[in-house]
């Protein structure tokens, strides 16, 4: 298992004790998932599908939850118009913060 596998997977482990202790439900592990996989760097939906073996589907509806949230935000890269990163938001962040 590589060191950035292990580091998201303690990310995510401290994500949801949080969640628990602040008694919030609104997020899901998948949401959890990708959006810790964000902290430390910028994300596609296609490389994220890959690091987390999901659907790009299924990180398109978390990122959708996310945005909606305001921990989340989708912008166009500017050297390739096809490609849309995700970054987390300074909420995100904040939020994120919790769980390092």
């Amino acid at each position: 298992m590589s060191t950035d596998t292990k580091q998201t997977k303690h990310r995510i482990t401290g994500a949801l004790n949080f969640l628990l202790s602040q008694k919030k439900d609104d997020l899901s592990v998948r949401q959890l998932s990708v959006m810790m996989a964000c902290v430390k760097k910028k994300q596609t939906v296609r490389g994220l599908a890959a690091a987390l073996g999901i659907s790009r589907p299924a990180v398109t509806r978390a990122v959708d939850k996310l945005e909606e949230a305001g921990l989340m935000e989708r912008t166009r890269d500017t050297t390739d118009n096809r490609s849309v990163d995700l970054t987390l938001t300074k909420s995100g962040v904040q939020f994120a913060a919790n769980f390092s």
